[in-house]
C-alpha cells in the first residue's frame, strides 16, 4: 500500500508507572480511551507497537481487542519497530503517538495531515510536526479591530502533540545511528530533528496557550491529574477538542496544578 498509516507507541514496562496503558481513566484502560479519541483521524490504518517482551502480551491482546494491527518488536530499539511496519506496509508518511498521552484527538493529528497536503515544501519534508512559539505576520480579521502583525503561535501542553515522518527517512535515520547514539532509537524521531528536513506546522494562532500544563501520564501524579479532568469532561471524553478541555480547565486551577511539579525525563534518559 502506499498513503499514510498512524502508529501508537505503547508498552507495559514503564519505569515511573509500571502498566499505565491499562489503567482505568474515563471508565476504560487509558490504551482503550486514546484509541477511541484518534480513531476518525483520515489514515489508511492503525497500528499498536509494542515490545516482544512477555509483558506485553496483554498489550497484544488490548491492541486486537480495539481493532488495531499490532507489531511486537525489540523492546528498547522502538525506531525499529517503526521502521518493520513501514516496510510491511510499505506507506509513504507514518503518524507517531504514544499511548500516554490520552488527551490527544484526531483534530490535533488532522491538522498535521491537511499541513502535509496544502504545502509542497512539506509534501518534500522528512518530518512535520506542530510548533507553538513561532512569531508569524497574520492577515487582518474579516471582522474586528484586530490589525495585521506578528503573533506567537500558542504553545502546548506536554503531551498534546503527534509527528508525521516519511517511511524513506526513518530508514536513514535506522542506518545512520550510531551505537553511541541509541537514544535516538529508544525516542524514535530525535535523530531526524538534528539531521533531516523539519518541517514545522505552527499552531493555530486561535488555540489557547498553556506550555506549563502536563497532559502525559508518565507518574502517578498525572493519572490523578487527567482522571479528574476526565471526570470534568463528563460524556465528552471521547470527543472533545483541545480549546474546549482548556476552557474547562481553566476554571479548575486545583486539577492542571495537581502535576505540574513533575520533572520531565531527559531524552537520554530513554
Amino acid at each position: 500500500m502506499s498513503g499514510t498509516i498512524g502508529i501508537i507507541q505503547v508498552r507495559m514496562g514503564s519505569e515511573r508507572l509500571p502498566g499505565k496503558i491499562l489503567a482505568p481513566l474515563a471508565g476504560r484502560p487509558v490504551l482503550a480511551l486514546l484509541t477511541e479519541r484518534i480513531r476518525s483521524t483520515r489514515v489508511d490504518e492503525w497500528w499498536l507497537a509494542t515490545s516482544s517482551d512477555p509483558s506485553d502480551d496483554v498489550t497484544e491482546a488490548w491492541g486486537f481487542e480495539l481493532g488495531l494491527r499490532v507489531f511486537r518488536g525489540h523492546p528498547t530499539d522502538v525506531l525499529s519497530r517503526f521502521v518493520a511496519i513501514g516496510e510491511e506496509t510499505r506507506a509513504d508518511w507514518l503518524i507517531r503517538i504514544t499511548a500516554d498521552n490520552p488527551f490527544l484527538d484526531a483534530p490535533v493529528i488532522q491538522l498535521l495531515l491537511d499541513a502535509r497536503d496544502a504545502s509542497e515544501a512539506a509534501k518534500q519534508a522528512d518530518a512535520i510536526h506542530l510548533r507553538g512559539g513561532i512569531t508569524i505576520e497574520t492577515e487582518p480579521a474579516p471582522t474586528g479591530p484586530r490589525a495585521p502583525g506578528p503573533v506567537c503561535t500558542p504553545r502546548l501542553p506536554l503531551g498534546y502533540g503527534a509527528e508525521l515522518m516519511r517511511r524513506d527517512a526513518l530508514e536513514v535515520a535506522c542506518r545512520e545511528i550510531t551505537p553511541s547514539e541509541g537514544h535516538h532509537r529508544v525516542h524514535v524521531t530525535s535523530w531526524l530533528y538534528s539531521n533531516a528536513k523539519v518541517h514545522p506546522v505552527p499552531t493555530p494562532h486561535a488555540w489557547p496557550d498553556r506550555p506549563d500544563w502536563r497532559w502525559t501520564v508518565d507518574t502517578y501524579e498525572d493519572l490523578a491529574m487527567a482522571r479528574s479532568a476526565f471526570r470534568v469532561f463528563g460524556a465528552e471524553a471521547t470527543t472533545i477538542d483541545y480549546p474546549t478541555m482548556v476552557a474547562h480547565l481553566d476554571v479548575h486551577p486545583e486539577i492542571t496544578g495537581m502535576n505540574q511539579h513533575i520533572e520531565q525525563k531527559k531524552l537520554e534518559d530513554g
